[in-house]
């Protein structure tokens, strides 16, 4: 009896470390692809400050830009940085976003102006 109890639980040993080897659970693989069609978002400068909306140039800027989604934001004067980083990111996004219309709408006046 305890040799064929034995044998039982060395059969039963063999055959479930086989089959853990042989299939591992699916819910254990993962496989990490990035599609092809994928693309890193394209950082935009914001020249706009979003907090006094005022055009910024290079030159002008104070502090270092602040990127939140894909904004990069420049500021006009050294009390705009403090401000900003009080905001919620929800906050910031909003800014961001006016900052960039504002951005576009000079750029489509300056080159009416051209024509």
């Amino acid at each position: 009896m305890n040799r064929t109890l034995l044998a039982l639980c060395a059969a039963l040993t063999v055959i479930g470390g086989s089959t853990a080897i042989a299939a591992p659970a699916s819910h254990h693989v993962v496989k990490h692809t990035a599609s092809k069609s994928m693309k890193a978002a394209k950082i935009i400068d914001v020249w706009t400050c979003p907090i006094n909306m005022d055009h910024v140039t290079a030159k002008t800027q104070s502090g270092k830009p602040q990127v939140i989604g894909h904004f990069r934001v420049h500021f006009c004067c050294g009390s705009c940085p403090p401000t900003w980083a009080k905001l919620s990111a929800k906050q910031k996004m909003a800014k961001a976003e006016a900052a960039y219309k504002m951005d576009l709408a000079s750029k489509k006046a300056a080159s009416s102006k051209k024509k």
